[in-house]
C-alpha cells in the first residue's frame, strides 16, 4: 500500500510539474488594435495607456500591438475585420459603426449635447452601456468610448455663424447617413468621403469644406487647405472600442477583466487629454492662419430646430424607436440632474 501511495504521489507531482511548465511557457495572447489616427491623437494616447495597463496586469500574458493611421484599413474596414474574426480589436467613429449596428445612429443626433460632461454622463449611464452591449448580436464586444470630440465645420467660403451660412456649401462628411441628412436640412450639399482620402479631397477642392473635431482638423493639417473654422459643435462623436466577441469570450476571466478595465482607463484618459488640449488647438490653428469663430448658443439653437427633430424621425424609422426614445430620455435626465437645485 505504501509503495502504491508513493507511486501515486510521484505521478501527481509529475503531472503538476508538467502543467506548471505548460503554463510558464504558454504563448502570450496577441492583440492587434486598428486605430485611424496618429500616435499623438487623444484616442491613441488613451490606447497607449490601455496597452501599458493590460500588459502589466497580465504580466505579459496579453501583448497589445497598436496600429496607427489606418495601417490595417479604414474605420469601416477595420470593424468588418473585427466582426469576422480576422482582427482582435478596433476603434471607429459612431458613423461607420452604424453600417453594422444601426442603434449607433443615436450618436448622430445633431445638437444633442451641450457639453462634454453631459455627453460623458449619458455614455457612461445605463443607456450608454446598453448601446455597447447591443453589438453582441452581431459578434462585437463593445468595451468603451474612446474620445474624438465635438465636430466642427471648416470651409473656404465664409464663416458659419448660423444655418443660413451653410446654404450651398459643398461639405465633406463621414460615410454616415444621418450626418449627411443633418447637413441637407441645414442647406449644405453633403458629400461622403473616407477619412483616408480627406486631405487629398480638400487639396483638390472637390468640396468647399469638411467637418471634424479640432484634434482631427489639426492632425490632418486642414489649416493648409481650409480658411475658416467655425465651432458649431453639431455632433459629439466618440470612438467606440470593439473586440471580436468570440475571441473575447474565449479568454480567461482574468484576461477579460484586464482588457475591460484597461478599456475604461483608456476611455477616461483620452477624454481628459482631448478636453484639456482643445483651447490650445484653437490657438495653434489661428497661428497657422485659420480664422476661428465660435457659434453662439442662440444660433446653435436655430440649427438644432432646423435639423434635430427631422433626423430623429429618420433614425426612429431606421432602428428601434423605443431605444431612440430611451436615449433621448437619458439626455433629458442628465440635463435635469446637472441643473438640479437651481
Amino acid at each position: 500500500m505504501k509503495k502504491k501511495h508513493l507511486l501515486t504521489m510521484v505521478a501527481l507531482l509529475a503531472a503538476s510539474a508538467f502543467l506548471l511548465s505548460g503554463m510558464a511557457f504558454a504563448a502570450p495572447v496577441k492583440v492587434r488594435v486598428s486605430l485611424c489616427n496618429s500616435q499623438s491623437h487623444p484616442q491613441s494616447i488613451g490606447m497607449q495607456l490601455f496597452k501599458k495597463y493590460v500588459e502589466e496586469k497580465t504580466k505579459g500574458g496579453v501583448q497589445v500591438a497598436l496600429y496607427y493611421n489606418s495601417q490595417l484599413g479604414g474605420e469601416r474596414e477595420s470593424v468588418e475585420q473585427v466582426k469576422n474574426g480576422s482582427l482582435e480589436m478596433a476603434t471607429a467613429s459612431a458613423g461607420p459603426l452604424t453600417t453594422f449596428n444601426n442603434k449607433f445612429m443615436v450618436l448622430d443626433i445633431p445638437f444633442a449635447f451641450d457639453s462634454y460632461e453631459i455627453a460623458w454622463g449619458v455614455l457612461d449611464s445605463i443607456m450608454g452601456q446598453k448601446l455597447l452591449e447591443s453589438s453582441e448580436g452581431i459578434g462585437l464586444k463593445g468595451l468603451a468610448y474612446l474620445e474624438n470630440g465635438f465636430r466642427h465645420v471648416t470651409n473656404n467660403v465664409r464663416p458659419i455663424n448660423g444655418p443660413d451660412d451653410l446654404k450651398g456649401i459643398k461639405i465633406r462628411t463621414m460615410e454616415a447617413p444621418m450626418h449627411m441628412e443633418n447637413f441637407k436640412l441645414l442647406g449644405a450639399n453633403p458629400t461622403p468621403v473616407p477619412w483616408t482620402e480627406l486631405y487629398m479631397t480638400m487639396q483638390q477642392k472637390v468640396v468647399d469644406g469638411q467637418e471634424n473635431p479640432l484634434a482631427n482638423i489639426w492632425e490632418l493639417k486642414m489649416y493648409e487647405v481650409q480658411k475658416y473654422c467655425s465651432l458649431t459643435g453639431h455632433i459629439y462623436d466618440p470612438m467606440p472600442l470593439v473586440a471580436n466577441l468570440k475571441w473575447f469570450n474565449k479568454l480567461s476571466k482574468d484576461y477579460q477583466c484586464a482588457i475591460a478595465k484597461g478599456a475604461l482607463l483608456a476611455q477616461n484618459y483620452s477624454r481628459f487629454v482631448n478636453k484639456a488640449r482643445e483651447d490650445k488647438l484653437a490657438v495653434e490653428l489661428k497661428a497657422k492662419g485659420m480664422e476661428i469663430n465660435d457659434v453662439s448658443a442662440a444660433n446653435k439653437e436655430k440649427m438644432r430646430v432646423k435639423s434635430q427633430a427631422a433626423v430623429v424621425t429618420k433614425i426612429e424609422a431606421t432602428t428601434d424607436k423605443k431605444f431612440v426614445e430611451d436615449w433621448l430620455a437619458a439626455i433629458a435626465t442628465m440635463n435635469k440632474d446637472v441643473n438640479a437645485g437651481f
